[in-house]
């Protein structure tokens, strides 16, 4: 494998544990706020608005969540790509559309 390859396949590589690590992060952000926002209102007898204020951040990293699922997905596919390319075509294109299915 030459050297343009092998720098295109790291810069994806990157990309894609870029994406991983920001997932992760955001679930663990979730738990925290989920646990702390529990306990602020676990001595409080009213549960009306207090459930919107736990379910409405909960819903916003959900999406999020996601979102970098699926930036990751396209990533994996743009590397499966570049793996099989000739050294000659390698163009350092980070450009996922051509995977999207939307």
């Amino acid at each position: 494998m030459g050297d343009d390859k092998r720098k295109h396949l790291e810069f994806i590589q990157n990309a894609i544990n870029r994406m991983a690590g920001n997932s992760f992060r955001l679930k663990t952000w979730t738990v925290l706020l989920l646990a702390a926002l529990l306990a602020l209102f676990a001595g409080s007898g009213e549960s009306g608005w207090q459930g919107i204020v736990v379910i409405a951040p909960l819903l916003a990293f959900w999406g999020l969540d996601g979102y970098f699922l699926a930036q990751e997905r396209l990533f994996r596919s743009l590397y499966d790509r570049v793996r099989t390319l000739s050294e000659g075509d390698i163009d350092y294109s980070m450009d996922t559309r051509d995977f999207r299915r939307i």
